[in-house]
Parts: structure tokens; C-alpha cells; sequence
């Protein structure tokens, strides 16, 4: 509960992974890191989604490894490994 307001995280928004959408991996009171996906201020609810926050993660990852500070791009990376497989 947040300043009044309930939240909530459907199981499917458990995570990215269909096999840890398990809701008995939590219990009421858990500090988990989410998404705040929707607020209600009618019904006084929040949304929160785990994999919403594992999906944002992974794209920040991603545009952060392929940008031009990394010193190299996917494209790079991975047809020095196809090369190297294919000697």
C-alpha cells in the first residue's frame, strides 16, 4: 500500500519467464523492484509489473552495448564469432 493506494501485480507480470510467474514466490509485504504499469485514482490502485521492469532493463542494456560508446556493435561481435567458428 502506497499513500492510501492499493497495488497489485497480475501473474502474468510476474516475469519475462513463464516457469517463475509463480505467485508463491512472493508474500504480501515483499519489496520487489516493478514498473508502475497503471494508476487507477478513481479505484485508488496501482498497477506494477516485474516483467515490464525486466523488459525496460534489457532494452536499456541493449541500446546501451549496441551505442557508440561501447567501442563495438552487435554486428561486430558477432560475425568475429561466426568467423571464428567457420575457420
Amino acid at each position: 500500500e502506497y499513500e492510501g493506494m492499493k497495488s497489485f501485480i497480475r501473474r502474468s507480470d510476474l516475469s519475462r519467464d513463464r516457469a517463475e510467474q509463480r505467485p508463491e514466490r512472493f508474500s504480501v509485504g515483499d519489496h520487489v523492484d516493478v514498473r508502475v504499469t497503471n494508476v487507477d485514482s478513481k479505484s485508488r490502485r496501482l498497477g506494477l509489473s516485474i516483467k515490464a521492469r525486466e523488459i525496460a532493463e534489457e532494452k536499456e542494456a541493449v541500446e546501451q552495448y549496441g551505442s557508440s560508446d561501447s567501442g563495438a556493435s552487435l554486428g561486430d561481435i558477432l560475425g568475429a564469432a561466426l568467423k571464428g567458428d567457420n575457420e
